[in-house]
């Protein structure tokens, strides 16, 4: 019996026991008239067993994985005893979820419904599985080179779910390199990197943009005076920097710094504004009053 024989075997018995558990799981619905969270152990089965069964039908494989996590999602229309119906939550086996998306992006490392479903449910309440979301659009990221959105949901998840704009910034940094990327990407990331403390960082990376880019692209000019937005930052927060060393505190304005002849000027501010920094020693560029704090920070 030829290999290929006995792996399409495999598959068929694979197939077909998912399709006998997914169908008692309906009868068990029906029957009790609640929602529950049925464990398919077939869906637990080692990535390389998974692949082995697979053979050339990996994509077939994965698309019904994530098929059957989006099964597990959502809500269900349940009948009433007394009569009609009514919309219940179904109860979550997320262990379980996970390694639903986790087996389809084994088997199919560029799926796009992969991660965009695991994106959707994964870091939220009540899963709260960040880290787990993280790993599956890194690899997304590594698989599909030419979409730039597994970059852009891991810079949203660091800035939104763990608080880290600096990690942020520098992810929707990489993702504006990927071909067609949105402009809004470059100004977003560098703004989110630098309120990070990771100003060199987007220094870097947009000088590195820049020199790949051709003048007359769309976005072009918009990144040279946010580039030089960031120098003039990364100029006051080396001042900053001294003014700590010698007197052991962060100055308590920039005219108290200029005051000290660490830092003779304020650099010129591409967009017409003064440079201001908030209690935290964090430089703005971009603040139209710099007499008025912004929301949440109280003023000196």
């Amino acid at each position: 019996m030829s290999t290929g024989l006995v792996r399409n075997i495999a598959l068929c018995v694979f197939l077909g026991s998912l399709y006998v558990a997914s169908y008692h799981t309906l009868l068990s619905y029906r029957a009790d008239h609640v929602v529950r969270s049925q464990h398919s152990s077939s869906w637990n089965l080692p990535p390389l067993v998974l692949q082995v069964l697979a053979g050339e039908f990996k994509g077939l494989v994965a698309d019904l994985m994530v098929l059957e996590a989006g099964a597990r999602l959502g809500t269900e229309v349940v009948r009433n005893p007394q009569g009609g119906f009514r919309v219940v939550p179904k109860q979550y086996d997320w262990p379980t979820i996970h390694q639903l998306f986790v087996g389809s992006q084994t088997l199919d490392p560029a799926f796009a419904q992969t991660y965009t479903l695991a994106q959707g449910w994964l870091p939220w309440e009540p899963a709260w599985m960040v880290a787990e979301a993280q790993d599956i659009l890194k690899i997304a990221a590594r698989n599909r080179p030419w979409d730039w959105r597994p970059l852009h949901d891991m810079g949203f998840n660091e800035y939104y779910f763990r608080n880290r704009p600096g990690e942020a910034g520098k992810l929707y940094l990489e993702a504006a390199k990927t071909p067609n990327a949105p402009s809004f990407l470059t100004i977003l990331g560098s703004r989110l990197a630098q309120k990070g403390g990771e100003t060199e960082s987007a220094i870097v990376i947009m000088q590195s943009m820049l020199a790949t880019k051709d003048k007359e692209e769309p976005g072009y000019a918009d990144m040279v005076q946010r580039l030089q937005a960031l120098e003039g930052v990364r100029v006051i927060e080396k001042a900053v920097g001294k003014y700590e060393q010698a007197v052991g505190r962060n100055p308590g304005s920039l005219v108290e710094l200029i005051a000290s002849g660490l830092l003779e000027s304020l650099p010129s501010n591409p967009y017409k504004l003064e440079y201001c920094m908030d209690q935290a020693g964090i430089i703005y560029f971009d603040r139209p009053d710099c007499r008025k704090p912004p929301p949440g920070e109280t003023g000196r």
